[in-house]
Formats: structure tokens, sequence, C-alpha cells
């Protein structure tokens, strides 16, 4: 069995926080496979801050024990693994990360989700270059601590990248909605960095994979030593084996819902894909048509991403003659979101057609077929067009707020139907979606992990842009100091303009001294 370094994001779904996000679920589809199959692992989470309290500190824990229960009459199933839970600056920062990697000793690297594949690519450039300044005697300064001994600088892992969606395509969203393309160069500078490291990838679909496989045809990976090699796979959002249990009633007979009521339940962030404008009209339309359709929402904005979209939606509603139906619960503690989903008839999913869905997934989808509720989305993304082509689900064209209301009213009228949809959804998901069966090929390359064919090779392509990037954080870490020296100065001539005797003669006496010792 391997010894593995994981780089993901937390909270992870069964810690009860407020907010479980999709990439905390992406990292438990990543970390159960391996712990059941006998792996060592050590895990480095970034904190999501809004799922954590404002006074919340880094946790460090190497002998942290999860228990696992499928269903009632299982066993428990126990499993320990090292878990770190980092602040921003702590997962950043590099060289701690480093001193982890020095005293774990792994066999490879997973960087599961964008972010934290970037800072494990980050993490392999510091160790290359502590083992280059070692070997050649020069010590480059940007060793992770001056104790570091020879036999600690080992070899360099092989590095799997998670790309958990495609960031070029939520980097194009993310600057539509911010009505600026600035954003653009950072979210490339960091795929870059990602595409040119990793020795392989995993994606969310098919979509997915081909667009990643032209990224790494503008970087130079697709070369004459790497033909024939399967840089990406398919890694589809996962269902976990675990039954959701009903715990207490959150729905029925509560906010004016009764039991005979059309319960369409939204789940989950507002993010910058949500189409609001779409979700509120059709809605509208269908309570008109039907007094038993009620809209119930636990989740709410995304301060690391999007805090726009989820206040128009509210500022929409506070407008409408039905905003009594419209039952907006906003963030719930996680525990209870299961309960949420065992008492509502259809589960809604609204996106944009834009690239960031038609290349992406939906955690909350499979969550909903994991419970037994019956899912409505618009139809953009790969797993939409299986739930259209197995039947196990319906859809609606998006941004169609007609067609929506169409499929409210119908699904109002034929409540059988949905409940014996919503079951089919389930079977096929248990099956086709279990951690187990999505991470075959993480599991395979687990067990032997290697390098690409590339790995040290020369790439013979875009030389120049290559070394504009690597020298990026050069420049922009001597901006910093110019603008912390301009600071200084400022400062200075201000305590001679500004204050009185004593502090000009000692601003004076700083300036000559500084003078002095250049």
């Amino acid at each position: 069995m391997s010894k593995i370094l994981i780089l993901g994001m937390s909270p992870l779904p069964f810690e009860n926080d407020i907010k479980v996000y999709g990439t905390g679920i992406r990292s438990w589809q990543f970390i159960l496979p391996l712990l059941k199959r006998g792996h060592e692992l050590c895990v480095c989470n970034y904190a999501i801050p809004s799922a954590y309290p404002d006074d919340f500190s880094s946790r460090f824990s190497k002998d942290f024990y999860y228990t696992s229960r499928i269903d009632e009459t299982s066993s428990n199933l126990n499993y320990s693994f090292e878990y770190n839970i980092l602040k921003k600056d702590d997962f950043e920062n590099t060289r701690l990360i480093a001193e982890i990697y020095y005293r774990f000793k792994p066999d490879c690297i997973i960087g599961c989700n964008f972010y934290p594949s970037f800072i494990a690519s980050n993490l392999l450039t510091l160790v290359s270059s502590n083992i280059k300044s070692r070997t050649s005697g020069y010590d480059s300064g940007t060793n992770t601590n001056e104790d570091i001994s020879s036999e600690n600088i080992t070899k360099i892992t092989p590095f799997w990248a998670d790309l958990f969606g495609h960031v070029m395509a939520e980097a194009q969203a993310r600057a539509a909605s911010d009505g600026d393309d600035s954003c653009l160069f950072h979210y490339w500078n960091s795929e870059y960095n990602i595409i040119s490291n990793a020795d392989i990838f995993s994606c969310v679909s098919s979509r997915q994979k081909y667009a990643l496989i032209g990224e790494l045809g503008a970087a130079g990976r697709l070369n004459r030593h790497t033909s024939r090699y399967d840089f990406a796979h398919i890694i589809p959002c996962g269902m976990p084996e675990e039954e959701y249990r009903h715990t207490k009633v959150v729905i029925r007979e509560k906010d004016g819902i009764t039991r005979d009521d059309l319960v369409v339940l939204w789940t989950g962030g507002y993010n910058t894909w949500a189409d609001v404008d779409t979700l509120f009209k059709g809605l509208s339309l269908a309570m008109e048509q039907n007094e038993r359709i009620k809209f119930v929402s636990t989740g709410g904005e995304i301060p690391e991403q999007d805090t726009a979209t989820y206040p128009n939606f509210l500022s929409m509603i506070e407008k409408s003659p039905y905003r009594d139906r419209f039952i907006m619960k906003g963030w719930i503690p996680g525990e209870d979101v299961p309960n949420y989903y065992l008492e509502a008839d259809i589960g809604i999913n609204i996106d944009k057609d834009i690239y960031e869905v038609k290349l992406g997934s939906k955690n909350r989808i499979l969550d909903w077929m994991r419970a037994g509720l019956c899912v409505l989305s618009s139809n953009v993304c790969e797993l939409t067009e299986i739930i259209t082509s197995k039947k196990i689900g319906y859809t609606f064209i998006p941004g169609d707020p007609y067609d929506l209301s169409k499929k409210l009213t119908y699904l109002a009228s034929h409540r059988q139907e949905v409940k014996e949809t919503a079951l089919a959804g389930k079977k096929y998901g248990v099956c086709k979606f279990n951690f187990d069966k999505t991470t075959m090929a993480l599991q395979k390359w687990a067990k032997n992990p290697e390098f690409s064919p590339d790995k040290g090779k020369e790439r013979k392509i875009f030389f120049s842009r290559e070394e504009a990037i690597r020298n990026l954080n050069q420049i922009v870490l001597r901006q910093k100091r110019m603008i912390a020296e301009r600071d200084r100065r400022i400062s200075e001539l201000e305590g001679i303009v500004k204050k009185g005797l004593i502090y000009r003669i000692y601003n004076y006496f700083k300036i000559f001294k500084r003078k002095i010792s250049k």
C-alpha cells in the first residue's frame, strides 16, 4: 500500500458544519475509497472560511478517527488518518506544507479540487528547488527548514491533480458577473501551473476531459514522450454508500405547508451559474396555476464566490404576490439537510446555459438521487443528459420559464409517477455513481503511482511564455518590495513635514542612517 499526501478542502460531509460544499464532498470521494483499501493517508485541507467560526484556528490531528455505518443492519467500519484542517494563511504557506511532506515522506501527492492542486504544484516546485540546492551544494534560500537533513530531502513524488470543473469556464462566468475580465489572467496562471506540473489528471465529465486535453496541448504536454499516454481520467461526482436517516420533521405541517402540497426543494449555494430569473418566473407561473406548489430553499449566498445572486432572488420574492409560498430557510446545520431531502417531492436545479455548467456536473443532484428525491433540472450538463436519456428524472429547457412552469404543473398532477421516477434515479445512482466505482482509475494509480512520460523532459513549445510565467512570482515580489519602500519613504517625509522638531530630527537621522548603510 502507498503513503499518500492529499490536499483537499473542508468541511468533509460527515462534519456537522452549517455549510457543506461540493468541494468537501469531492475531497471525501477521493479519501474514503483510499482508506478502505488500506493506504496510509495524510490529509491537509483548506478550511472554507464561511463554514467555520470566525475564531477558527488551524487544527492538526495525527490520529483522526472516522466511523462509517452504511445502514441499520451493517456493522461499523473504523478508519484512521492524519487530518489537518488549515486556515488560508497556513494552507498557502508552502513551507509549512513542505515540512509535513518531508516528515510524512509520501509515495505520491493527490490534489483534490483546483485550489488544492495549485498549492500541491507550488509544493513540488519548492521541493524541487530544495533538492537542486542541496545536491549542488548551493543554498538558494528557499529551504523550508534550515535544519532539514540531507536524508529528508527525498525525490519528487508523482502528482495527481483533480480539476473539479473547468476553471477557465468558471473564470468566464466570474468575469461576466463582475463585468471585468481582469480575473482571467489569475485563473489561467494558476491553471497553467497545475497542468505544467501534474503527472495525471481527473475531470468530472468527458466534456471537461477534452477541454483539458486542449489545454495540455497549449502547454506543450502533448509531445512525442506522451503519445498514447492517458493524461486525463473521468471521475464524475460521486455518491457515498451511507443511507440518509430521517431524524425530525422539518417541512410538513410547518410554514403553511401541508402533507398534500408539492414541495419543490432547493439546497446549497446560489452561485454565478444559478439562473434565479428563470427560477422565479417559472415558479410564479406554476404557483399561479396550482396553489399546492410550494418552494423551500436551504442554503444561500457564497461569500467566497458570489454575494449578488441570492440577494437578487430574495428581492424578487419580496415583491411577489406568492411570497408566502417561498420558504427561504437560509443556511442550516448540515445534519438537518437530509430531513429536507426525505420530506420534499422534487429537488430543483437550474443553471445558466454557459460553459462552466456544460463542462461540469452537480453534486446536489446526486445527493437528491441518493435520498430518493425526484430530480428536476435544466438540461445543460452531462449529468442531466444522462438523467434525460435514462428517464431517471425530469429536465426542462434552460432559460425557459414557461417550460419550467409546464413541467412543475405536470409533476404536481402526477405524484405517483414522481415517486416511481425518484426510486429509479436512486437505483441508478447507487449503481453508477458510488464512490468506489467512480474512483477506480484513481485507486489503480495510487497502488502504483508513476510519473508522466515527459517528466523532466524538454518541452519545445512556448519557452518564452513558460519563462515569463515562472518569473511572475518574482516580479510580483519585487513590486511589493518597491511599494513597501515607497510607503516607508512617504512615511519618513510625512514625519519631517508634519511633525514637531524632535520628530523631524529623528526622521532626518533615519534617512541619513539608511543612506550610510547603503
